[in-house]
């Protein structure tokens, strides 16, 4: 996405506002006490202070450094960093299996880079189902990205205008032509001087209730700055659930368990709600599910996996591997939120040929094992 692409989103979302159009002050802030949020500082270095009777703290997250290779901009990148290169690497080394390293090995395999994608913990995706990791896994392997799972990096080198990388508990050496560190984003709070407003942060994050409420009852935080889940698309579930509760006078508590996670890779990965079993929640996998839209496009068939509610048969989580899978979820993450079960979205047409009936072609194998069992 290009800077003239990302302008054209922000006029339209300004537009939105045209009819009540809100205060806008550009710049830099922290806060002086807790009605105000204070010292904005212009792009012309003046600066002034904002009163509110109600405030609101969403200044989002920022890309986690490795301690021992620092972003450069030109070696080591951040998943922000990569946006703007404009060399090819013939050879890249991704740090982290998550859906940031996911997503960008698959991009960048995709313009010709020979990708390393290397992962501490035992799969990719870690904190998804292992067996979504694992499936993943071979999928990148067959297009020919080099997985490294279960592998930490002792220390990246420049040298000879390459990186020279070493891993931990390992005397195999690789060079590669630039680095992305893609393990994480962390809450973007430095400078914002909390204390000023008696706001209380936890584990790196503003702490807040399960109503977005801080500590301090006029000040509220949403999106990646309170550290839970770091999706647009979460942000806006909770800017539209917090402003329904200001609106209302009401304390209706944030529930995300309906919220897909997304990963754009080759293949598309989605999931929502549980991804591990309980005592009170089994899961049931089909691997390849049938459809003839997958043999019509040439493309591999699906995974999908269900976590089912052993004494009522809803549909508590789900996963899916394969074509249009972030588009797919959103009708089972319309399950969790709703708490339908399995023989309601069995019982639901599914239009033929369409990617969609994967989720219907997959029901009766996973119905009768679940029975079975």
């Amino acid at each position: 996405m290009v800077d003239a692409d990302l302008d054209n989103l922000r006029n339209m979302a300004q537009g939105m506002m045209a009819e009540n159009p809100p205060a806008f002050f550009r710049g830099t802030g922290a806060f002086r006490s807790d009605h105000e949020v204070a010292q904005v500082t212009k792009k012309d270095g003046t600066a002034e202070t904002v009163h509110g009777d109600i405030i609101i703290i969403a200044t989002g997250s920022e890309a986690v450094a490795l301690p021992f290779a620092p972003f450069d901009g030109q070696y080591v990148l951040s998943s922000d960093q990569i946006l703007q290169n404009t060399q090819l690497p013939e050879k890249l080394l991704i740090i982290g299996g998550g859906a940031i390293g996911c997503e960008f090995a698959s991009m960048y395999k995709s313009f010709g880079s020979q990708i390393i994608l290397v992962e501490a913990q035992d799969t990719l995706l870690p904190n998804e189902d292992p067996e979504v990791g694992k499936t993943l896994q071979q999928a990148f392997v067959t297009q020919g990205i080099q997985v490294k799972t279960g592998f930490a990096i002792e220390a990246l080198t420049p040298e000879n205008d390459r990186v020279k990388v070493k891993y931990q508990g390992c005397d195999a050496l690789d060079y590669v032509d630039k680095v992305l560190v893609g393990v994480g984003r962390k809450p973007n709070i430095a400078g914002l001087n909390l204390d000023a407003a008696g706001v209380e942060t936890e584990k790196g994050a503003v702490k807040v209730n399960e109503s977005m409420q801080t500590g301090v009852a006029h000040i509220y935080a949403l999106g990646d700055v309170i550290g839970r889940l770091m999706l647009a698309h979460a942000a806006e579930k909770q800017a539209m659930q917090l402003v329904m509760n200001l609106m209302q006078g009401a304390t209706r508590p944030l529930i995300l368990s309906g919220v897909p996670r997304v990963v754009f890779c080759f293949p598309e990965v989605a999931t929502v709600g549980a991804n591990r079993e309980t005592e009170a929640v089994k899961s049931v996998c089909l691997p390849r599910v049938p459809n003839g839209r997958t043999v019509v496009d040439k493309t591999a068939p699906a995974f999908v996996k269900l976590f089912i509610e052993k004494e009522s048969d809803v549909i508590a989580g789900a996963a899916i591997i394969g074509e249009a899978a972030t588009e797919i979820i959103h009708e089972l993450a319309v399950a969790v939120e709703n708490r339908l079960t399995v023989q309601q979205i069995r019982q639901t047409v599914h239009a033929h040929p369409t990617h969609s009936t994967c989720v219907a072609k997959a029901l009766p194998f996973l119905i009768a094992f679940f029975e079975f069992i």
